[in-house]
């Protein structure tokens, strides 16, 4: 079975239309995507993308899906087919992202006190 590793913020379920009798478009399935990488989260912490384990049916019509085409593109997704999950050449995260202490230390700026419990 493929995995699909993700950088992005936030899940993303993408839609996959069909026609109903009458011929107008209606989704015939979802196919989600997780997300969560860079959320301040104290349960779960993920530094190098959020892993979806995906059907060989369901990548097929991701691969044809426009969105998932752009977020492939972009270098928030790469899909990895074999057991060993490829994490390289990813995008660090997505815009959405929180801030966190490297991103002001990146612009040679000082982070702000955070009251850590």
């Amino acid at each position: 079975m493929p995995y699909i590793t993700s950088t992005m913020g936030c899940g993303v379920n993408y839609a996959i239309y069909g026609k109903s009798a009458g011929g107008l478009p209606i989704v015939i399935k979802e196919i989600t995507v997780n997300g969560g990488t860079g959320v301040i989260n104290k349960v779960f912490a993920t530094p190098n993308g959020v892993v979806t384990k995906v059907s060989d049916e369901d990548l097929e019509l991701l691969e044809a899906h426009p969105l998932f085409k752009m977020h492939k593109e972009a270098g928030y997704i790469k899909v990895c087919k074999t057991e060993k999950v490829d994490i390289t050449n990813l995008e660090e995260k997505d815009k959405s992202a929180q801030l966190v202490e490297k991103d002001f230390t990146k612009k040679g700026k000082k982070a702000p006190k955070v009251n850590k419990k």
